[in-house]
């Protein structure tokens, strides 16, 4: 299998209206549509005639309209010509689904399972995206690892001073790496003390799962009392989907929820707070963003870096990067 042939997010079902959007997915063009009858589409955003991107045509009826020559394609591909109407001509076409506030494409040779997305008992609260000017291993690497929380984030992590008290487990099987941490949770202002019902002392609890058909995380974030007592007002559980643009830019989605334990209306008030819970998680992202954009040395290898306790992920989820999700049979050590 190729990176094409998982099914990736590639844009927000709301942003979809009758006028085609161009994304770009493991260097390859797409163009997104909707037709009149509702109903969504992904072809080759190259047309066939005379390589004009698709995806700054128009939808006419069911087709895709060529801006250049007037040239439709359907959903499946089928184009034709008003110039020559006998003339008949097809361009690559991918599977689409809508899902979770989510356009999803993959090939049409594919059969890989639907990302499964859990989160009974929690509100939903942000659906994100974000372009990040990095390969895809590195922005997995990023977020996939909390030594860095000490010191970019501001709600979510731990306390630098003490970060060599946090404990780490990691198992991997073979399609999957599932980290456990846990330890003193970062200085918070007093008003998240407040909201969140987190005290000074209390652990942090950062758990996530990541799954390479596509490559995505599930992160479960929480605070308890140092004996396990008490538990925080607010949990958050959030699924970061990474979509290679090409080999230099990654995309991001995100579906972030979250559950509250203060009785007050639906959700314990959570709608109330929805715009906050949206900025908070927007703001950490674009915290990590700002790091990786600030890279001396984009390179994927990972040979000769002075690597922690907490990097053992690294070699985990390229592994599987490289023999799940790129279907690459040599050695992931090679990829640069």
């Amino acid at each position: 299998m190729g990176m094409l042939d998982h099914w990736q997010p590639v844009v927000r079902s709301h942003n979809l209206s009758r006028r085609p959007i161009g994304v770009r997915v493991a260097d390859t063009l797409i163009a997104v549509f909707r037709t009149a009858s509702g109903e969504v589409g992904a072809l080759s955003d190259v047309c066939p005639h005379r390589r004009l991107k698709l995806s700054v045509g128009c939808v006419v009826g069911d087709r895709l309209q060529c801006r250049y020559h007037g040239w439709t394609f359907d959903t499946a591909g089928r184009g034709e010509s008003p110039a020559t109407p006998k003339m008949m001509a097809c361009t690559t076409s991918y599977d689409v689904r809508e899902a979770h506030g989510l356009v999803w494409i993959k090939s049409r040779t594919s059969d890989p399972p639907f990302p499964t997305i859990t989160a009974s008992g929690f509100l939903p609260v942000a659906i994100l995206e974000h372009t990040i000017p990095a390969p895809l291993e590195l922005v997995v690497d990023n977020f996939n690892e909390i030594e860095h929380s000490g010191t970019v984030h501001k709600t979510f992590g731990y306390d630098l001073d003490r970060l060599s008290e946090v404990k780490v487990q990691i198992e991997a099987t073979a399609d999957s790496v599932h980290v456990v941490n846990s330890g003193p949770t970062k200085r918070l202002n007093w008003l998240y003390h407040l909201l969140l019902g987190v005290r000074r002392g209390d652990i942090f609890h950062d758990h996530w799962t990541t799954r390479f058909s596509p490559v995505y995380s599930v992160f479960d974030h929480w605070w308890t009392s140092p004996d396990g007592t008490r538990e925080s007002m607010v949990r958050w559980r959030i699924y970061i989907f990474f979509v290679p643009q090409d080999a230099k830019s990654t995309r991001i989605f995100t579906l972030a929820f979250a559950q509250s334990r203060y009785p007050v209306g639906p959700g314990g008030g959570l709608r109330l707070a929805g715009w906050w819970l949206r900025r908070e998680i927007d703001r950490e992202i674009r915290a990590d963003i700002a790091m990786l954009d600030h890279m001396a040395d984009y390179s994927t290898h990972i040979e000769g870096l002075k690597l922690s306790r907490f990097d053992k992920v690294l070699g985990l989820t390229r592994e599987r990067i490289a023999r799940i999700y790129r279907g690459q049979s040599a050695s992931w050590r090679t990829i640069a």
